[in-house]
């Protein structure tokens, strides 16, 4: 356990102190000219498709309503819970509990979803807005479908006993008006059909039965493609620096002190210094081995007539037991075919190990490397635009690692695509999706479109988006959160205090029981 540990802190050390994700070709992109070249020819016929497609499906906004929030604490939120079960009408409720939190006309919406005991459920949520942070009500279907879709002038609530953590509580919405949806102009449904149309619906990146791995779900037991990897670096005489020597040298060892003394006498100081010295050669030999080892493979595989044997045999193996690495499928894709190096990959969900772990990053990079080469473009563009958007399943994420983290439009603004047709389409949000629409993170588009060539379209866009009274309000609010994260990242301080001044404008034409919620820095 203490050498995993210890490996596991050395990987997130060794991803801090690295300057870039991915290596940037001559072109200044993360993707070969030639990949570059091949996404391009398949664009031209996707950009034809969507001219000559017809137009045949109307998308429908979230169901939206507007509520009143309520908090009441303490010994009061029994009576008040008894209370709203017999119908207590909200002028009353609002005379009876005048030291309870009130928080009139919010935006509410309304999903389902299945519960990990399978249960169903029905979650009710209103929108952050200015200082004021969103509130979630959840409650069994069964108990909504009571409701028989009439809320206005009506109570859902969540009552919460006294823990030892926790004092009694009970919050509750009540409902100014019945949830309603609306259709999307054609323009905006453009959009997003233009979205399904790049971002094909029908794929995905992994296949459904991929297995988990990455730091934390290490498959210890024996594989042929371990054997093939230690047989090279054998054969190699791959430089070596042991685990407790990293333990020593990383402070590792200081962890398992805690509550002691951590004085250190002479020799133990004499010994890190040693170590050291030590690491700093054996980094200096470990360089140079990896600078050499592709060309003394080939040397190897060429002398010996085994190589493609274990390698093939390995491969068979890894196809049935999907436990593979980067390594083997670099051996794969080198020796074999990117065809069947991809399909390795696919079938491989990489789980971060630490908010400093790349490593699910950089398997989506080389992923949709390995799609643009064997001309994958529906693979390609999702995993591209995970990498945009942040999508990955983590242990642990602190936010002081989300700013090293790159977005690379530029990556997909040379493929001659329609960038923020297809950006406001997959964040627009719409009731009756097609199944498998992308949706993107709107902060991680925002702090991308910063990057866009096109600021000005960007702004005007945004802004007109803003002001639509055809547009739903969610969507709206959706716009504004997506200028403002936009604006955050730019460079330009005199740009973005001129952006302030015209997203004010934009908000000022909305809805009052939403723009005055909204409130500007000065």
């Amino acid at each position: 356990m203490r050498n995993f540990f210890s490996f596991l802190v050395l990987i997130c050390l060794n991803m801090t102190a690295q300057n870039s994700e991915f290596k940037v070709y001559d072109n200044g992109l993360i993707y070969s000219e030639n990949s570059v070249s091949k996404l391009k020819f398949i664009v031209d016929s996707l950009n034809l498709k969507f001219k000559v497609c017809e137009f045949n499906k109307t998308f429908r906004s979230y169901e939206q309503a507007k509520a009143n929030f309520v908090e009441v604490q303490k010994s009061d939120a029994l009576k008040a819970k008894k209370d709203l079960e017999n119908g207590i009408s909200y002028t009353d409720f609002k005379a009876k509990y005048r030291k309870a939190v009130f928080d009139e006309n919010r935006i509410i919406l309304k999903s389902d979803y299945m519960d990990y005991e399978n249960q169903e459920q029905v979650e009710f949520s209103s929108l952050s807005l200015g200082e004021r942070d969103g509130k979630n009500i959840t409650r069994n279907k069964k108990e909504i479908d009571s409701y028989h879709n009439n809320f206005k002038g009506k109570w859902v609530f969540e009552y919460e006993e006294k823990t030892s953590y926790s004092k009694e509580s009970l919050t509750a919405f009540y409902f100014v008006d019945e949830f309603k949806t609306k259709p999307l102009s054609e323009k905006y449904a453009r959009l997003i059909q233009y979205s399904d149309c790049l971002v094909d619906t029908t794929a995905q990146v992994f296949y459904d039965n991929a297995k988990d791995s990455g730091v934390r779900y290490i498959d210890t037991v024996p594989t042929k493609a371990v054997n093939f990897e230690s047989y090279i670096e054998k054969v190699l005489k791959r430089p070596d620096f042991s685990s407790e020597n990293y333990s020593i040298l990383f402070g590792f060892d200081d962890m398992e002190l805690e509550g002691k003394s951590k004085k250190k006498t002479k020799e133990q100081l004499a010994q890190k210094e040693r170590i050291e010295k030590e690491y700093e050669d054996f980094n200096v030999k470990m360089q140079k081995w990896l600078a050499e080892r592709l060309t003394r493979i080939d040397s190897l595989r060429n002398k010996d007539e085994n190589f493609d044997v274990m390698l093939r045999d390995a491969l068979a193996e890894a196809k049935i037991t999907k436990v593979s690495d980067d390594t083997f499928e670099e051996y794969v894709e080198r020796y074999v075919g990117k065809e069947e190096a991809l399909e390795l990959k696919r079938n491989r969900h990489v789980i971060g190990g630490c908010s400093m772990d790349n490593r699910p990053r950089i398997h989506a990079q080389n992923i949709a490397v390995l799609s643009a080469e064997t001309i994958k473009w529906e693979i390609f563009l999702r995993s591209h635009l995970n990498i945009m958007n942040d999508r990955f399943d983590r242990v642990s994420d602190g936010s002081y690692a989300q700013g090293g983290r790159q977005t690379y439009i530029k990556e997909i603004e040379v493929l001659d695509i329609n960038v923020l047709d297809l950006i406001l389409g997959i964040s627009l949000r719409v009731d009756n999706p097609s199944k498998n629409h992308y949706y993107s993170s709107i902060s991680r588009v925002g702090r991308a479109l910063s990057e866009s060539s096109n600021s000005e379209l960007v702004e005007t866009s945004l802004l007109d988006m803003i002001k639509d009274n055809d547009l739903d309000d969610y969507n709206r609010v959706l716009m504004y959160y997506l200028f403002d994260n936009y604006n955050y990242n730019l460079k330009d301080e005199n740009v973005k205090k001129q952006n302030v001044s015209k997203l004010q404008l934009a908000v000022a034409s909305m809805p009052d029981y939403i723009s005055s919620r909204i409130t500007f820095k000065n």
